[in-house]
């Protein structure tokens, strides 16, 4: 496939409205309570902290989390998500995966399925992550290893997280599931030999 001025204006012009819908519809939100309702229980059982609310705010949502010590003391705090960005790579996904000719119906939404499939699985993975930036999770712990070890370890996931799902991601897995594996199969339908032009 070549990256032809058709197909970026195309890309870009969906990019846009996707991001109009995402930013300014609610869509952005309504997924970040799709995946805060998935993690839930994982999130409650791995950290032994509660979900105890989602509220709107300006920049999202708050999600407030609470743990309670062996001897009953809760201890809250409020973990905050701007899912209109830390799930944003959505849209350039959806937007290439638009944008990219020579996919039949069928197959374009299997393999869009599956792309934004992989991208909620990471975008899980993020949420699980999330109580431990408020420090409440590992709070327990010995001070000098959550400052030597938990603390810089967290940062150094989540900073992966954020460059990988943010930027990379999403257009490895158009160019995986859209663009090789089309190129992968015209190369079939042409017999062994022959080069797709």
């Amino acid at each position: 496939m070549k990256l032809s001025p058709g197909f970026l204006l195309k890309f870009f012009g969906l990019a846009a409205v996707l991001f109009a819908l995402w930013s300014f519809a609610g869509v952005g939100d309504a997924y970040g309570r799709l995946m805060i309702g998935a993690a839930k229980p994982v999130i409650e059982t791995i950290t032994a902290c509660k979900v105890s609310n989602v509220r709107p705010s300006h920049n999202g949502l708050d999600i407030e989390i609470s743990r309670t010590d062996p001897q009953g003391k809760v201890y809250r705090r409020t973990m905050p998500l701007q899912p209109r960005e830390a799930f944003s790579g959505a849209i350039p996904f959806l937007a290439l995966m638009l944008a990219t000719s020579g996919l039949g119906l069928v197959r374009r939404i299997r393999v869009t399925g599956a792309g934004m499939a992989i991208l909620m699985a990471f975008h899980f993975g993020l949420m699980l992550i999330g109580p431990y930036l408020t420090g409440l999770p590992q709070a327990h712990l010995d001070p000098d290893t959550i400052r030597g070890v938990i603390t810089p370890a967290i940062n150094v996931i989540y900073g992966f997280y954020g460059l990988i799902g943010y930027a990379a991601l999403p257009f490895v897995l158009w160019f995986w599931l859209g663009v090789h594996r089309q190129s992968g199969s015209r190369r079939d339908s042409e017999g062994p030999g022959t080069i797709a032009s």
